[in-house]
């Protein structure tokens, strides 16, 4: 869609759906997916719901293994995902992964 066409786009909706929203906005921030890919090292800018493609581990994300032995990555870029429940469960993963790896099973 041309920029022309998306400013069009945008009037329409507020007016038709939400009239008086772009008035009463006092702090807004905005991502797109170029955002996202520079700054979040997302797949093409993607965020949220997987991209389609090949999928690199059973839900198309990397793994929390490197090629670096001893070396893990946790957070929202790699497995389980996006959100503050599954970045945590991330790390939690990579806790028992090292505890496993040094013969600490009782963690």
């Amino acid at each position: 869609m041309s920029q022309e066409d998306y400013e069009a786009m945008k009037e329409l909706v507020e007016k038709k759906l939400f009239p008086g929203l772009k008035s009463s906005i006092v702090f807004k921030e905005v991502g797109t997916p170029k955002t996202h890919r520079r700054y979040l090292a997302r797949d093409n800018g993607t965020y949220g719901p997987m991209p389609l493609g090949t999928p690199k581990g059973i839900l198309g994300m990397p793994f929390n293994t490197t090629a670096i032995d001893g070396l893990y990555c946790v957070g929202d870029s790699c497995f389980p995902g996006q959100g503050v429940i599954a970045v945590a469960f991330s790390g939690v993963m990579r806790a028992h992964r090292v505890a496993a790896d040094i013969g600490k099973h009782g963690f």
